[in-house]
């Protein structure tokens, strides 16, 4: 299903880089509700993130223009009439590894969700480049019910704002009786950044979370009188599994100069095209490193990183389950 060839038939076909990016995003989502494992999902992707860095790069440099991304989907959900209440759940860092254990937590519940679907993170694929994009600058400023006059979701009436860290079932109380409510709860991001969880760890983790009493505690709170959103600002990438490590010394003197351990880095001007095809991009004021793509940096590489351009970096799930009423 996710073979080279398949991959090339559908990436190079004949048709606009909006159709093609929807094709993507609907066939990730085919892949990862499939896949038996995270790993098994990221060999998938192999294939068509080495197409799209070192053949079909230019549908990259389209990428925020034509994919449909996360923050105009969750504006656009959010401005539709509705007979209940809104609440959103942005999980920080939630990829489509996670995607099978969320919709097995709810099939457990005898919860049929409204709509499943990928959307996309900003570029760079970083939290304040979501934040930037639903008008709120940072995600500290939503903390506290304290989102500023700009955020994109008060065009539509009043709205609750909070940021949450605590386990998910320490969070019921931080419910308000608002209809409108926006919460962005940091828990996987802090396991990558905070705590340092090696990939294999995040895995199990996540997988027992959303599968757990907590976390669904806390959406059915959030669902009572109100549909629900879960998704993301961005994924996550595991560089021990990235397939092109460079060896050319030349190349990697660029990207250790440039990004040292990271998959982006703010830039003054835009990347100059020294290199065939691109070894980055310049998008959101970042240079943003493409593909699968990492070296040799003293210290190592990180193990669980986001930020640069691939797939499972930046697709995320789009998750809408309906209200629970009475």
């Amino acid at each position: 299903m996710g073979s080279a060839t398949e991959w090339v038939d559908q990436i190079l076909a004949d048709r606009s880089p909006r159709e093609t990016w929807s094709a993507i995003f609907e066939r990730l989502l085919a892949l990862a509700q499939d896949a038996a494992s995270p790993v098994e999902l990221h060999n998938q992707t192999v294939p068509v993130d080495r197409l799209l860095a070192e053949t079909a790069w230019e549908l990259w440099e389209r990428y925020s223009d034509e994919a449909p991304r996360t923050a105009p989907a969750l504006i656009e959900w959010w401005s539709k009439p509705s007979v209940s209440g809104r609440a959103v759940l942005v999980l920080d860092a939630l990829s489509l590894r996670e995607l099978p254990a969320l919709l097995a937590g709810a099939r457990t519940r005898k919860i049929e969700p409204t709509s499943v679907r990928v959307t996309g993170s900003e570029a760079p694929s970083e939290t304040n480049a979501f934040a930037g994009a639903l008008g709120a600058q940072t995600r500290s400023k939503l903390e506290n019910n304290g989102a500023p006059g700009g955020f994109a979701l008060k065009s539509s009436g009043p709205v609750f704002t909070d940021v949450l860290n605590l386990p998910f079932q320490d969070c019921l109380g931080s419910v308000p009786n608002d209809p409108n409510v926006f919460f962005w709860h940091t828990w996987l991001d802090d396991l990558i950044h905070v705590h340092q969880k090696l990939p294999d760890q995040i895995y199990r983790i996540t997988g027992e979370v959303l599968q757990g009493e907590g976390f669904w505690s806390l959406v059915n709170r959030l669902r009572q009188g109100r549909r629900v959103l879960i998704t993301a600002d961005h994924g996550y990438a595991v560089s021990k599994l990235f397939s092109t490590e460079e060896k050319d010394e030349e190349v990697i003197s660029v990207l250790r100069e440039t990004f040292g351990a990271s998959r982006c880095k703010p830039a003054a001007r835009p990347w100059e095209r020294r290199f065939m095809p691109p070894l980055a991009m310049t998008s959101g004021g970042h240079h943003v490193v493409v593909g699968q793509r990492k070296w040799k940096v003293q210290g190592g590489f990180p193990q669980a990183c986001h930020g640069g351009l691939s797939l499972l970096e930046v697709a995320v799930p789009f998750v809408e389950l309906p209200p629970l009423n009475g």
